[in-house]
């Protein structure tokens, strides 16, 4: 058992699960008296694995990401048998458990489309991609402000994860949030389930299924296995949010819709566009159409069924 034990000068403290990279310690630095998240690996690294140099090359761009609404991660230490990443703990509730709760306020769904969207454009103009946020890699913390986790997490190999303990008793502590089945994967937007790499417009994607799933009170994705819900990813386009909230402004359709497109290149090209349109509306004016797409923009066949035959925006 590694509870109660020291590794290096971090005393572990309990089990818990922040965000969507597995098991993690919340320990405490003994001489800095500071409280972290603490993601225990098993080396040794291997200098020629390609996989093994792309997480600690993304790790590594991951500590430079400093932003109030972002969690830090810290440099990787190694620590005897054990290398351990360092990343602020973030005391609040994950954005799952919110949604379980039911409908959140439009002001509250506004504040954390801000907040998530003021830190995407940090992260997407340095060239970094999340590529896995979900409902439970985003934390409203004890302040009231949003937290993005797991920046440098989603490439770790299996190999290097260290072990969940067998003898571990210490339930008390044990933290499971609330979230939707088969979570990590819930969010993806269709060009990653059709295997194609994420881009910011990816991102953009499962943020549009949070913010969603907020105001709906409820998860949307939720297949029995992964082929089906990698199919309604594909497939099932969300109900016009009038449905949803009657008293939902046709801005907030606009934004939404065109968040959650199916194909990237009908999606806002960029977090600075989205903030754009979100500041617009927080200001009580409305939307004509997303900042992005013009008048004349040629109508796709998918717009056309969605205008034309029987799904028209308000």
């Amino acid at each position: 058992m590694i509870i109660g034990k020291n590794i290096g000068e971090y005393r572990i403290l309990a089990r818990t699960r922040l965000g969507e990279c597995g098991l993690v310690y919340k320990a405490v630095h003994i001489r800095q008296r500071q409280t972290y998240a603490l993601k225990l690996l098993k080396g040794p690294f291997d200098n020629m694995n390609p996989a093994h140099c792309l997480f600690l090359e993304k790790l590594k761009m991951a500590e430079k990401l400093l932003h109030p609404h972002i969690a830090r991660t810290y440099s990787l230490e190694s620590h005897g048998e054990y290398h351990v990443v360092p990343m602020e703990f973030v005391y609040g509730q994950n954005l799952s458990e919110k949604i379980s709760e039911g409908p959140s306020t439009f002001d509250f769904v506004m504040k954390v489309a801000i907040q998530a969207t003021d830190a995407l454009i940090l992260v997407h103009e340095r060239g970094v991609v999340h590529e896995r946020i979900t409902s439970n890699s985003l934390t409203i913390s004890a302040e009231g402000h949003l937290k993005i986790l797991d920046f440098g997490m989603n490439d770790l190999p299996e190999e290097l994860e260290a072990p969940e303990p067998e003898d571990d008793v210490y339930s008390t502590y044990y933290f499971q949030p609330v979230k939707p089945p088969f979570s990590g994967f819930a969010y993806l937007a269709p060009e990653q389930v059709k295997g194609n790499p994420a881009d910011a417009r990816s991102d953009l994607f499962s943020l549009g299924v949070i913010l969603y799933e907020l105001l709906l009170g409820g998860f949307f994705f939720e297949g029995d296995n992964l082929e089906d819900l990698y199919k309604q990813i594909l497939e099932r386009d969300l109900p016009k949010l009038s449905q949803v909230r009657v008293n939902a402004s046709s801005s907030w359709t606009k934004i939404l819709r065109a968040l959650l497109e199916k194909n990237p290149s009908e999606r806002y090209p960029s977090a600075r566009n989205l903030m754009s349109d979100l500041q617009r509306v927080r200001e009580g004016n409305s939307l004509d159409r997303p900042c992005f797409r013009s008048k004349n923009q040629p109508i796709t066949r998918r717009l056309f069924l969605r205008h034309f035959i029987g799904e028209r925006e308000e």
